[in-house]
């Protein structure tokens, strides 16, 4: 009579919830089933079906009810694959939380550098674009470098890699347009300065490396700095010679007009010559 009035109890629960999820019916049997392996089963059937959260609430009967099975390290992870592939920002935030609480519970676990992984990928999945805020960005660049550091033999470590390249360049086109803000919009160019240097320090893979030279000598020498805008363009000269801001770095670099030349009348261009004196 005890066992029955529990079955009740657990099979009115289970009603409750099924009802919480709207048009989303689970089976109650399968649910309350003593089998670890048949609910594991309709779990992955519901996830398949993209049924989310039918598919959760087998996962985490596992959990709750089977602690001991071996089942229950997948069936963690499974609820973070469920949030995952469901998408959108609140299920990635969910994912990414469920990942970490796995690698709490399972710190050494042969799937700890999927966790780790899943987890940098929920963040970057919820990136903007440059111009927008990168506070998702930064924190997929943090999840992927620990990603890194912690498995770096991982079969995602490829893939991490090229994730850790796209943030960085993200957040380096997103600082590139605050200093060509300040500088082009505000005509503030003495704020612009901190954040090329910034830029050319962090970032000396931006794909703009060539252009950051040239907005930093610009706003060095209309600040009264030249003399520290020269080497700024002199690099830029060097090391990519074939850019297309190579020439105005040689005008900003070539010294003033003489005040006291007069026109050559041999130069067809009406430059000027030194008087003699």
């Amino acid at each position: 009579m005890k066992i029955r009035r529990t079955g009740l109890v657990l099979c009115a629960a289970l009603a409750a919830s099924t009802l919480a999820c709207g048009k989303q019916e689970v089976d109650i049997a399968t649910l309350a089933s003593n089998s670890d392996q048949v609910i594991w089963a309709a779990g992955q059937k519901a996830l398949k079906g993209k049924q989310w959260d039918i598919a959760r609430q087998h996962f985490r009967r596992i959990v709750d009810g089977f602690p001991q099975s071996p089942l229950v390290p997948e069936a963690r992870l499974a609820v973070g694959d469920s949030y995952y592939s469901e998408g959108g920002a609140a299920s990635y935030t969910l994912a990414a939380g469920q990942y970490r609480e796995f690698l709490t519970v399972f710190p050494s676990h042969p799937r700890g550098d999927y966790a780790q992984f899943q987890i940098a990928e929920s963040y970057f999945n919820q990136k903007n674009s440059s111009d927008r805020d990168q506070t998702q960005v930064a924190q997929a660049l943090d999840e992927y470098m620990a990603f890194l550091d912690r498995y770096p033999e991982s079969p995602f470590a490829k893939t991490a890699k090229e994730r850790v390249h796209a943030c960085r360049g993200s957040l380096a086109r997103a600082e590139f347009g605050v200093a060509w803000f300040y500088q082009k919009s505000r005509r503030s160019c003495r704020a612009a300065v901190p954040r090329y240097e910034d830029l050319l320090k962090n970032y000396p893979d931006f794909d703009r490396t060539d252009e950051t030279l040239l907005r930093l000598g610009q706003c060095l020498n209309m600040s009264g700095r030249e003399a520290e805008a020269k080497p700024v363009l002199a690099r830029l000269i060097d090391e990519y010679p074939d850019s297309p801001f190579v020439g105005e770095a040689r005008d900003l670099m070539a010294p003033p007009p003489d005040p006291s030349a007069t026109p050559d009348p041999k130069d067809p261009k009406g430059r000027k010559k030194k008087a003699k004196k």
